[in-house]
């Protein structure tokens, strides 16, 4: 989503307070698909925005965007007016919206955020086709006891967008959900976004480190999202920060092929999940990007700055492949995963 006017991301909340339904009721997704089985966006807070953007150009990412200082238009933080400053950019891995936020001056959701977690995604955004249907999800979270944490609102060419950051982190593992209705997305030049150096035009997960993964899939499937589908991982060929590794961890999995999402819990270590709590708390770890040769990848993603610090790979009877992740994290707080799926046959 691209703004003409501010640089909030998330925005109004213009909407019908629908009553009833506990929690608990909800034991089975409920949610819409249409709406909630596509990632539209990815914000991504950071304290120092343009080293940030000069790393991730290198690593190739192609036509980012930048702003000045601007006002944050029309921004209300906890029920209050919150003015707020800030600079942003705008990019794309394949058809997700990315928009970096630096905030500058301001009481704010990104303030809070970097004070408590430090840099890194703040939420994950799906877009609804109007402001009505914004002020239906809206309702519908708020039946289920999940209030608005941040709106604001902004005047496009088309008329004026509206939006909602959902207070969901605290319970759901780190990730704030973000719905919003932008009347001018599809006019942006970005909805064909130009092609990045590979691996970075698509996306093939979403993932987040907890501390308990089934205290998160509860907290998901009462809001409708349903459980995680929940397994012990023993990775093959183990490899932490240049040493033979034996970590472990319990891996869930949720969403579509479209909005696929990983959550991890270690259960031995040392591992970089183990450093994510310590460093950040719960929250946003990595993205997950594929790769043809992981060789070429590994050695081409070393050589601009991005070295591995965690390895392994699977061997299933229907599937093989291979992982790793590079140590990005010091520079914006979110780790990049190469993967390759093995073709099945050989």
């Amino acid at each position: 989503m691209r703004y003409r006017n501010h640089l909030a991301f998330v925005i109004l909340l213009a909407a019908a307070i629908a009553q009833g339904g506990r929690a608990s009721d909800v034991a089975t997704p409920a949610v819409d698909p249409a709406i909630y089985g596509h990632v539209s966006s990815i914000i991504w807070v950071v304290k120092d925005l343009d080293p940030v953007l000069r790393y991730y150009e290198n690593l190739g990412l192609k036509d980012i965007q930048r702003t000045g200082v601007r006002e944050f238009t029309g921004l209300a933080y906890k029920g209050k007016p919150a003015p707020t400053t800030g600079k942003s950019a705008f990019a794309h891995i394949g058809h997700v919206f990315i928009e970096w936020i630096q905030p500058v001056t301001g009481d704010n959701i990104y303030t809070d955020f970097l004070k408590r977690h430090g840099d890194g995604v703040l939420a994950l955004g799906y877009a609804v086709s109007s402001d009505e249907e914004l002020g239906r999800q809206v309702a519908y979270f708020h039946s289920r006891r999940v209030e608005v944490l941040q709106r604001t609102q902004w005047q496009g060419t088309k008329g004026t967008g509206h939006g909602a950051y959902l207070d969901t982190a605290a319970k759901g593992g780190g990730l704030t959900i973000a719905v919003y209705h932008d009347p001018d997305a599809a006019a942006y030049p970005g909805a064909q976004p130009a092609e990045n150096d590979a691996p970075f035009n698509r996306i093939s997960h979403y993932a987040f480190v907890v501390r308990d993964m089934r205290r998160v899939s509860d907290y998901w499937q009462a809001l409708g999202f349903g459980a995680l589908a929940i397994d012990h991982n023993v990775s093959v060929d183990r490899v932490y920060r240049g040493r033979p590794g034996q970590f472990e961890m319990d891996l869930g999995w949720a969403g579509g092929d479209k909005a696929r999402f990983e959550w991890i819990q270690s259960t031995r270590g040392p591992n970089i999940y183990e450093e994510y709590l310590r460093h950040h708390g719960e929250g946003f770890h990595h993205l997950g990007v594929y790769v043809t040769d992981m060789n070429a990848g590994l050695k081409t993603m070393a050589v601009k700055g991005a070295p591995a610090c965690m390895s392994g790979g699977w061997d299933s009877p229907d599937s093989k492949g291979r992982f790793a992740y590079l140590d990005t994290d010091p520079h914006g707080g979110v780790t990049i995963e190469l993967l390759w799926d093995q073709p099945l046959g050989k």
